[in-house]
């Protein structure tokens, strides 16, 4: 379909107008001629000549041109709308991969988050339990202050200024075995920890005497005995009155006048074992 545009319209309505000018300025002189030649055939031969030229003159150029506008829309029309087609088409067709491309690219980005954060998440819940269980440990080895129910009790020589003579002097003194028996009445009775002098009291543990004073932990401790302990405080406290392991020291206590104040208490603080842990033939065992 051949396709008009206003200055093609504009141009060939000028050109037609200058092919029939001649023809149209003859139209005035044709009645002076008619009475000058008036019955005269050669007369309206000419006339009649003039308009059939111009008419298939007219018609000569309306047909060069249309053929020529049909070959310029055949020629052109259909091959620039085919090559913008092609245009459009390759350039969404490149569009669409890119697009794909993209899409991928986050889907993989995506993956690679959702991989990390899950390790990430497993990670920290490795390090929690680490960290719980290390916490664990270390209140179990008394490495860390404990607080909470339990008892504090003081144990101090005999208050006795003066010997008598046929006595021995011992026996108005405590001696390592004594805070041992203590000891070990707070662990049965169901102590959680224990602290002697503000030294805990832990599995390498050990009390010796030296001289007057005693051996706790490769620490010289001296009279008055203050033991924290944290449990039951009714269970220790009982204990610590009327138990087996006690019997034997309560007896000296009450005949040489030893000091004993045992107290209750809701918020008894147990130091931390400050030492350190030396192991020189023990493996673990797999």
């Amino acid at each position: 379909m051949a396709i008009f545009r206003p200055g093609t319209m504009q141009h060939i309505g000028q050109r037609l107008g200058r092919v029939f000018a001649p023809i149209s300025s003859l139209r005035p002189a044709l009645p002076a001629t008619r009475r000058r030649v008036a019955g005269s055939l050669g007369t309206v031969w000419l006339s009649g000549a003039l308009l059939l030229g111009g008419a298939v003159l007219g018609m000569l150029i309306s047909t060069r041109w249309q053929s020529q506008a049909d070959l310029t829309s055949s020629a052109s029309g259909p091959i620039t709308r085919q090559s913008g087609r092609e245009i459009v088409a390759g350039t969404i067709h490149r569009l669409e991969a890119e697009q794909a491309d993209l899409k991928k690219q986050i889907s993989d980005l995506r993956s690679q988050v959702d991989t990390a954060q899950s390790s990430d998440a497993q990670r920290k819940t490795t390090l929690q339990d680490i960290s719980s269980e290390i916490d664990h440990q270390q209140v179990a080895a008394g490495m860390v202050a404990l607080h909470g129910s339990g008892v504090v009790a003081i144990f101090d020589d005999s208050t006795v200024r003066n010997v008598p003579e046929n006595e021995d002097p011992a026996k108005y003194i405590l001696h390592e075995y004594d805070l041992r028996d203590v000891l070990n009445a707070l662990w049965v009775s169901g102590a959680e920890a224990i602290s002697l002098n503000g030294e805990r009291i832990v599995g390498n543990t050990s009390l010796y005497c030296v001289g007057t004073t005693i051996i706790v932990n490769s620490t010289r401790l001296s009279p008055p005995y203050e033991v924290h302990a944290i449990g039951d405080p009714e269970a220790l406290s009982a204990a610590l009155h009327g138990s087996f392991q006690m019997e034997k020291f309560n007896q000296r206590a009450q005949i040489y006048d030893l000091p004993v104040k045992i107290e209750p208490g809701q918020d008894v603080v147990v130091a931390p074992y400050n030492g350190s842990f030396v192991y020189k033939y023990s493996k673990v065992q797999k």
